[in-house]
């Protein structure tokens, strides 16, 4: 995969670790939309294996995503909501982005071959297993807030915010 990529090296994304949630149904439902995005930004080389082996990928994703009666339904607003505090950042490989990509296929067939309806809503689970933003009940000298105690500070530069490898994630495998 890193010889085929467009841009090769370490890439930078958005995804869920499913360890987190401890929940497949909801780690499926909060990953699902995350997937889509992240397989709309992902190029091979024109004509490798890989630009062909995505492309069935994302005909498999785009067809689970537009069925008529879809397996996986879309979360409400504050469902979708809740699961947003799920993400994480994760700079890695192309060869362990395309791991994460496998793994969530994997979980959802086990899934569909149980008959799961995904119509559960998931909202207890998020707000239990993923942090919400946290609101400042104190100002720091020099940190501004308005009166519903959001910051009004400029954002921390991206050198400064955290980014999760697949080496130091959690997981069975050593991986996310």
């Amino acid at each position: 995969a890193d010889t085929q990529m467009l841009h090769p090296g370490r890439v930078s994304f958005s995804f869920i670790h499913k360890e987190q949630l401890n929940d497949s149904v909801c780690y499926v439902k909060a990953a699902f939309p995350v997937l889509g995005e992240l397989l709309g930004r992902t190029a091979f080389k024109e004509n490798s294996s890989n630009a062909r082996r995505l492309q069935v990928v994302q005909r498999m994703y785009n067809r689970i995503d537009e069925n008529v009666d879809p397996c996986i339904r879309e979360e409400d607003d504050e469902e979708r909501e809740l699961s947003q505090q799920c993400l994480a950042e994760f700079s890695t490989s192309p060869y362990e982005m395309l791991v994460l990509v496998k793994r969530f296929f994997e979980e959802l067939a086990v899934l569909l071959q149980r008959r799961e309806t995904f119509a559960r809503d998931c909202s207890r689970v998020y707000r239990a297993r993923c942090p919400s933003p946290r609101r400042p009940t104190a100002a720091a000298p020099g940190v501004g807030t308005d009166a519903g105690g959001h910051v009004l500070s400029p954002a921390l530069p991206p050198a400064t915010q955290p980014s999760l490898s697949a080496a130091s994630a959690p997981g069975p495998s050593g991986g996310p």
